[in-house]
């Protein structure tokens, strides 16, 4: 079946962030660090209500999900995540240019994250390009953009 971008709705923080766990593991990271990583998450029905959070599912069943911040003259892909079985399934790809829509229509030029070092050939696949360096869970993360046409 199609996959469909629906907003994510009250009661799907805690289905999220096990998503967003289960996505981190993909790469192998160990055990002990993914623990850490879903400790520091912070993704909860608060971050839900306040922000604009956007699933994917497949059958019904939620695949994968981003977080956009909107900021004054940028919108911040906070989060970007997709199931490990979709991936390779065009499921990121759908989400990322739903993100750069969203952005777009919500009128700025930048759409701006933190990447996984692991998914910087998909960001760059997609257009973006590493544009500095933050301080992360993971030590230095590539600071990732892509410049929006409206």
């Amino acid at each position: 079946m199609t996959p469909t971008v629906r907003p994510a709705r009250a009661g799907e923080a805690a289905l999220l962030a096990a998503l967003g766990v289960r996505s981190k593991a993909h790469w192998g990271y160990p055990a002990a660090y993914l623990a850490r990583f879903a400790r520091t998450r912070g993704l909860d029905e608060q971050v839900l209500a306040t922000n604009e959070v956007w699933v994917v599912e497949r059958d019904g069943v939620v695949c994968a999900f981003c977080t956009l911040l909107h900021r004054a003259d940028r919108v911040v892909l906070d989060d970007l995540w997709v199931d490990p079985p979709e991936i390779g399934r065009g499921t990121g790809r759908l989400l990322f240019e739903h993100a750069r829509a969203r952005a777009v229509a919500a009128g700025v030029r930048v759409l701006e994250w933190d990447a996984d070092p692991h998914a910087v050939g998909f960001y760059a696949h997609m257009g973006a390009t590493v544009v500095g360096w933050a301080d992360g869970l993971d030590g230095r993360l590539p600071v990732m953009r892509v410049t929006l046409d409206g």
